[in-house]
């Protein structure tokens, strides 16, 4: 039997090797974002939301809905991708800088909290943070600076609810083909490798997709 999942993202379409993974699994499966997929009440398969990452209340609105139509969420998915935003820090613009911090940092922030919130409530929930990093060594500044937080904030996350029932663990990549992250977090997802949680993990790294780091 399939479990509820989630998965939440600032960008649309998601991750085709994802849906494909978690619907062939048999799950009940929603999707957020700030825009939706052309006829997305018409799609089989999914549940697509609308989910405005500048609002608190588009949050929790968004966990309202689904509690109303599948109860209790088993897993849910965080993603950030990174932006395109390439321009050194003095050349960009303020009103991108005030997006980019809108969307990716305070909007992560209130989504996940509704989710913890939402496990915390049920007393269990696996939480998966998904960071597809910018391809380079060399980042833009604004871009290291959201990569960071969300990072930091994942860390945060393992050492506080590392004793709690609610599960929490990251998969970071930094490759081109962010579609070869991607499958390979869906082949540790099959394989349910639980020395994964509370720590940030690199699929594909050296040994292998069962290689990994911890911070």
């Amino acid at each position: 039997m399939g479990k509820t999942t989630l998965l939440v993202s600032r960008r649309n379409p998601f991750p085709s090797v994802l849906l494909d993974f978690f619907l062939d699994r048999g799950d009940t499966l929603f999707l957020a974002s700030p825009t939706l997929e052309e006829n997305a009440d018409e799609i089989e398969g999914y549940r697509h939301l609308a989910w405005n990452p500048r609002s608190p209340i588009s949050a929790r609105n968004t966990m309202l809905t689904i509690e109303n139509e599948a109860a209790v969420i088993d897993e849910a998915y965080l993603l950030y991708e990174h932006g395109e935003e390439s321009r050194p820090l003095h050349q960009v613009p303020g009103t991108i800088i005030d997006i980019s911090i809108d969307t990716a940092l305070r909007g992560g922030l209130f989504i996940c909290k509704e989710i913890l919130n939402h496990f915390d409530t049920h007393s269990r929930g696996d939480l998966t943070l998904l960071l597809a990093g910018y391809p380079s060594s060399v980042r833009p500044s604004l871009e290291s600076a959201m990569e960071g937080a969300f990072r930091q904030m994942g860390s945060a996350l393992f050492q506080v609810y590392g004793e709690s029932r609610i599960r929490i663990r990251g998969f970071e990549d930094h490759r081109e083909n962010a579609e070869d992250f991607y499958r390979e977090v869906t082949e540790i997802l099959r394989a349910n490798d639980d020395k994964r949680w509370g720590k940030w993990n690199r699929p594909g790294e050296r040994g292998g997709i069962f290689s990994h780091f911890s911070r």
